[in-house]
């Protein structure tokens, strides 16, 4: 990835902040998925929509205002991380995936940043559609392992089969879809740019 200004401490702190949640989003590979999603995808959605799908509801549960600014903060820092890394190097952007081994092979696990993508996507569907009608084997790889119909198709065609041949497509997918929408987001910067200048 591009060199990060989120560092693996703050990466960590905010995993383990997420673990200790009993609702919203609490796994920080999910976290960054979702928040890839609403950073690439075609509008610009609000933190003050976005953030209580994080926290788990419309009133945040803190101990107090300063553990809810630090908990902002280090999500902030995530999201603008993965900004920066595809306004910089979009070539270089490697999601985080979870591993495990399996017979002896090390096994690459997507689901869980998948899930997280579709959710974020989930925040502005319409905004999406153009997408979907017009390129939707870019999202094929992500709604197969983020989505239940996704799991009942690799499961059909054979799991083992199915994540070997689907897997390594996720990280370009993303990659093509964050291109895709370039040229509609920079339409919309031009515009609002026009827009401040009247």
């Amino acid at each position: 990835m591009y060199p990060s200004a989120f560092s693996n401490d703050a990466f960590e702190e905010l995993a383990d902040w997420l673990k200790r949640r009993r609702t919203g989003i609490t796994d920080i590979v999910e976290l960054e998925g979702f928040l890839t999603a609403l950073v690439i995808g075609p509008n610009t959605v609000s933190p003050a929509l976005w953030l209580p799908k994080i926290w788990g509801g419309r009133t945040p549960k803190f101990k107090d205002l300063a553990d809810m600014n630090r908990f902002v903060a280090l999500v902030m820092g995530l999201y603008n991380d993965i900004a920066l890394t595809f306004d910089q190097a979009p070539q270089t952007f490697r999601p985080t995936f979870y591993e495990s081994r399996f017979e002896g092979r090390r096994v690459v696990i997507v689901d869980e940043w998948c899930w997280g993508f579709l959710k974020g996507m989930r925040l502005d569907a319409r905004g999406w559609k153009p997408l979907k009608h017009e390129k939707p084997e870019l999202l094929k790889p992500i709604e197969l392992f983020g989505s239940p119909a996704g799991w009942k198709e690799c499961e059909a065609g054979g799991e083992e089969k199915m994540h070997r041949r689907w897997s390594p497509k996720v990280t370009p997918a993303v990659k093509a879809i964050h291109a895709y929408w370039v040229p509609h987001r920079i339409v919309q910067y031009r515009e609002a740019i026009g827009a401040k200048q009247h």
